[in-house]
């Protein structure tokens, strides 16, 4: 079977990010629990944006989101949830004040209100924050970084809106 270059290079974007793992099961409900400390991966999809559709998010060392390995970034991150708060490596979800997505260690403006839903295909589950889901906009000086803000942007036209699902390993 051949493939485009695209479809190889999204093949092997997946393969080697670890994301090629089954979705979270269905349940009865519309809304999925998960474990406490149940690890799970976070992709973003449905940008109209070749740079950003299907790209996972990565923290990196400054502890800001982004959609590729950038900032010192770890190869594969996993977050997990408690209490609706989103954490990664035992650091919480905050947003700066431009609106970024950051996970710091000490941290009095902690988020709160993230949650899952069952996809209308019945395939995987969304992930939100509220009833929002993030922008991905581009950093300035960089080719083709992405990274992630809730509710406002960071002050450049290049910005997407995205839809994201979760990835349980």
């Amino acid at each position: 079977m051949k493939f485009l270059p695209s479809t190889a290079f999204l093949l092997s974007l997946l393969s080697a990010t670890g994301v090629f793992a089954s979705p979270v099961p269905a349940t009865a409900s519309t809304k999925y629990e998960l474990s406490p400390k149940k690890k799970f991966g976070i992709m973003s999809f449905h940008s109209g944006n070749f740079n950003v559709h299907l790209h996972p998010f990565f923290v990196g060392e400054s502890g800001h989101v982004y959609l590729t390995q950038y900032d010192n970034a770890d190869q594969v991150n996993e977050f997990y949830l408690k209490d609706s708060q989103l954490f990664h490596k035992d650091e919480i979800a905050s947003l700066d004040k431009d609106g970024a997505l950051v996970f710091k260690s000490s941290n009095n403006s902690s988020l709160t209100g993230f949650n899952t839903k069952q996809l209308t295909t019945g395939i995987g589950y969304e992930f939100r924050l509220n009833t929002s889901f993030p922008v991905a906009c581009h950093v300035p000086n960089t080719n083709e970084v992405y990274q992630i803000y809730y509710g406002r942007e960071n002050h450049t036209s290049e910005c997407v809106g995205i839809a994201t699902e979760l990835i349980i390993p």
